[in-house]
């Protein structure tokens, strides 16, 4: 049984086998009529739709955490300057909902949010905002042409990297949405079959 099963899909997998068993008494017993066929038949087909969904579901799951990985802090204690005594202790998000990372630095005894985004889908309107904020920048008159020079470098790195982020994180949100409405789908199905199911369980036992 796959661990991902939330509990009413396992308790409709426990009828299913419970039903399967059935069968193997009906079928030694030469009982085991057309229609008790067909409610096997259709009970196999959900379970296999389960694991597969179930699978799916696994695999966004996993996806999600690995794009929360992408974003690399180097967070740094503001008092000491260093990152060997650090700790998360809270997630905290700014006014406009961006979420980032509050540290305890356990050598200096300060509690300290960090000045980034701590996950990729706040990072991209982050890089975004400081990108347009710094091509203003660039426009003001008296700029040292060196220091625009290595700042339209640093802008262009990043917009390159924004351009690789951003379809990735897209087709993540694409791949939630479309798991989370056939979430719905599959909890109906499963609840009215496992109800169906209990009733011809109460039947068969009375």
């Amino acid at each position: 049984m796959n661990p991902d099963l939330k509990p009413e899909e396992r308790d409709l997998y426990k009828l299913v086998n419970y039903f399967k068993k059935r069968a193997e008494i009906l079928i030694i017993e030469n009982r085991l009529d057309e229609q008790y066929r067909q409610m096997l038949d259709t009970c196999d087909k959900l379970t296999e739709q389960l694991e597969l969904h179930a699978a799916r579901r696994s695999a966004v799951k996993e996806e999600r955490e690995l794009l929360k990985g992408l974003v690399k802090e180097n967070a740094q204690c503001p008092k000491c300057e260093s990152n060997n005594n650090l700790k998360i202790v809270a997630v905290e998000a700014n006014e406009k909902g961006w979420k980032s990372n509050k540290y305890k630095c356990r050598k200096c005894n300060i509690t300290f949010v960090w000045n980034t985004p701590n996950n990729p889908w706040d990072m991209i309107p982050y890089v975004e905002n400081f990108i347009n904020q710094m091509e203003l920048k660039l426009t003001e008159p008296g700029i040292d042409e060196v220091n625009k020079t290595q700042t339209s470098v640093a802008l262009e790195q990043m917009k390159t990297n924004l351009q690789k982020l951003k379809p990735v994180v897209e087709a993540s949100d694409l791949d939630l949405k479309e798991l989370e409405e056939r979430e719905v789908l599959m909890a109906e199905m499963v609840h009215k079959f496992r109800k169906h199911l209990m009733i011809e369980k109460i039947r068969m036992e009375n």
